[in-house]
């Protein structure tokens, strides 16, 4: 039917310029699918920050006593540079292990690092295959690290960013010699779908002294007492603790039950007479006039 319209020769020519068309789009479509993807994880990702002493350098034995850090908010990261161990990645986990980890678990991780005398339980031995929590395959550190375990002194490294967490389960990994266990299929996919599906908000943070410090600074204490009104002297033991009592019940000065639960709740030893509870609503409306006249 179509040799009505075009030569045999020009037939051929038309196919030839349709399959390089279609060879084309077939290539575009490949580049959408494998290197795209490739490209948006590699302009997205954050860089890494140099790898600071997070625990036992500024605070010896004092794990919250970690370096100032503002918030990040870090995208996505390509599992594939994650989910297996890489000379970067190593490099990165064991100056983060030597910093965080070596100080309870020990420089080669057989759970003899200087802080290790005075906790209990003891911390793990990296080297042997027994005694694991979670159990020692790659998602089980991970799990570890994540969450932390239940009455011991390891705690939730959430702090850390997930690509730092599984640097750090490359490392524990690779200090044990033996069989770690086959991993769950299920389980690593599940993991990697979450490096790749959702980014990670990282606080801000200070060390606990500081904050310490910094409640101290804004915290005012409360003038004492200072009436001499009579009725006052029945009720009120502590001049100051008292007063600093008031200070923490707020629309005390217009409200009697507000008066009233605020110094109840904090019996006995907040600066008033344990012979308070036993105030009648009209007795409570005259110890607050009083009060308000202080």
């Amino acid at each position: 039917m179509i040799d009505r319209y075009v030569s045999p020769a020009e037939f051929k020519r038309l196919v030839s310029a349709l399959l390089v068309v279609l060879g084309f789009i077939a290539l575009a479509a490949l580049f959408g699918f494998i290197v795209v993807p490739g490209l948006r994880y590699q302009a997205q990702a954050a860089p890494d920050t140099p790898v600071q002493g997070a625990r036992g350098q500024t605070g010896w034995l004092d794990p919250t006593d970690f370096p100032v850090t503002r918030k990040q908010v870090i995208p996505p990261i390509d599992p594939k540079t994650v989910m297996t161990p890489n000379p970067e990645l190593l490099a990165r986990g064991k100056a983060l292990y030597a910093q965080i980890c070596a100080t309870c678990h020990g420089a080669e991780g057989k759970g003899d690092g200087p802080a290790a005398k005075g906790l209990n339980p003891k911390p793990r031995n990296f080297t042997e295959p027994a005694g694991w929590k979670n159990g020692a395959r790659l998602e089980d550190i991970y799990k570890t690290l994540d969450e932390g375990i239940k009455g011991s002194a390891m705690m939730a490294y959430k702090d850390l960013r997930r690509k730092d967490r599984m640097a750090l389960v490359h490392v524990v990994q690779s200090l044990g010699a033996f069989d770690h266990g086959p991993s769950d299929p299920q389980a690593q996919e599940a993991l990697a779908k979450s490096f790749a599906s959702a980014g990670e908000v990282i606080p801000n943070r200070i060390p606990v002294r500081e904050a310490i410090d910094k409640l101290s600074q804004e915290y005012q204490s409360a003038p004492a007492l200072t009436a001499t009104d009579p009725f006052l002297r029945d009720y009120v033991l502590d001049a100051r603790k008292a007063a600093q009592t008031l200070a923490g019940i707020p629309g005390w000065e217009a409200n009697d039950e507000a008066l009233a639960a605020g110094i109840t709740a904090t019996l006995p030893g907040n600066g008033f007479a344990p012979a308070v509870a036993t105030c009648t609503p009209t007795r409570w409306t005259q110890l607050r006039l009083a009060l308000a006249r202080k």
